[in-house]
């Protein structure tokens, strides 16, 4: 009897050991920092132990989200007053607890969001790249634009085997934009959050456009100029031009800004042109220069006169007419068509007798298409 009673008590000892180890070691807290972090992302983790004495060992688990169970990933031993700390870079959502012998800390689930960035390349496209703990080839991000304190999809994408997407350069925003790009939690897939990228400023992106002279005489030069939205030298820009009767526009040069951003052409339409300058996708406005067929006076001898146009192209068969300026108005007092050097010669006979003030004259309509109506400089006619 007494020996079965010697065993019951050392049964009981031996029972109470783990019991009495529970309660003799300190338990323990843990906090994380964020409960949310981009991927590549440190968390900090920390706590303290019941007891507040520095060097406790505290083993840190982790459960990710495609993981069965808890795994240790850290020993650490606490410091000053028992505190402990730790930094985990977790892939994917995970799980967090701290554990002091057989007592465990509450357990906090740490949200991972896909790192998604945005920039511009050098041809002005904007790259998208999402990086986590896997591919997201074939799954779609958003490039959204901020308006009136909204945001708003400027396009969805698809990403590539390398999680890139490229947004069309027609689709940049010319004017001066806030601009990101976003992958919903539905994209992103399981074991994460939805993302976004960090706001990126792009600056406008424009190219002015001006003429010397709205008007010309065949064979003279235009001056056109501009500056571009960069104001920086050494920028490539083309200038396109169509002229008249032509449907579409066509590349006239390829120009490199100088100082400034400045950059200038000078040219020699032969026609009415219209011209404009593209840059980094931007287009400048429209503007047209007006050719006016270039149209003189010759008097020769026996005082006749001789009309002489250069307008490129053969003018056979149209019309000139020859103007005296009477009472302070213009009026025609003979007309005659050109012959096939584009010359008309006016006999005396047809010349008003005296001195007079005369000119010459082609309107538009014989002009013909692409040319504006011309005259010559006044002359005095005497006979």
């Amino acid at each position: 009897m007494r020996r079965l009673i010697c065993l019951g008590i050392v049964a009981a000892a031996v029972l109470a050991i783990p019991t009495a180890q529970s309660a003799s070691a300190p338990s323990v807290t843990l906090n994380v920092s964020n409960l949310e972090v981009r991927y590549g992302d440190p968390v900090h983790l920390a706590g303290t132990v019941s007891n507040h004495q520095a060097g406790v060992p505290v083993d840190i688990f982790a459960r990710s989200f495609t993981s069965s169970g808890f795994i240790q990933v850290a020993h650490v031993r606490t410091g000053k007053e028992g505190a402990w700390s730790y930094d985990g870079k977790p892939g994917i959502a995970t799980a967090y607890e701290a554990r002091t012998g057989a007592n465990t800390s509450r357990r906090l689930l740490v949200g991972v969001r896909p790192a998604v960035t945005m920039t511009q390349l050098g041809n002005g496209r904007l790259q998208v790249d999402v990086k986590a703990g896997r591919s997201f080839a074939g799954r779609a991000v958003k490039v959204q634009k901020l308006d009136a304190g909204a945001w708003t999809t400027l396009a969805q994408l698809h990403l590539n085997a390398k999680s890139q997407a490229l947004l069309p350069k027609s689709l940049v925003p010319l004017q001066s934009s806030t601009v990101r790009a976003t992958m919903s939690v539905n994209q992103a897939g399981q074991g994460y959050l939805g993302a976004f990228s960090t706001p990126m400023v792009l600056k406008a992106r424009w190219v002015s456009l001006t003429l010397s002279t709205p008007e010309i005489s065949y064979g003279d030069q235009v001056t056109v100029a501009g500056r571009v939205s960069t104001r920086q030298a050494g920028m490539r820009l083309t200038i396109l031009a169509r002229p008249a009767a032509t449907p579409e526009f066509q590349p006239l040069t390829g120009l490199t800004t100088g100082t400034g951003g400045k950059w200038t052409l000078k040219t020699t339409p032969k026609v009415g042109t219209v011209y404009q300058a593209q840059f980094d996708g931007a287009a400048s406005r429209i503007l047209g220069v007006g050719v006016h067929p270039d149209l003189k006076a010759m008097q020769k001898s026996h005082a006749q006169v001789m009309a002489q146009v250069a307008a490129g192209r053969s003018l056979e068969g149209r019309a000139v007419q020859v103007q005296q300026l009477v009472e302070g108005q213009w009026k025609t007092v003979a007309k005659l068509p050109l012959n096939r050097d584009n010359q008309a010669t006016f006999t005396a006979a047809q010349l008003p007798g005296g001195a007079s003030t005369l000119r010459l004259a082609m309107s538009v309509n014989q002009a013909g298409t692409g040319y504006m109506g011309a005259f010559s400089e006044p002359f005095v006619y005497q006979r």
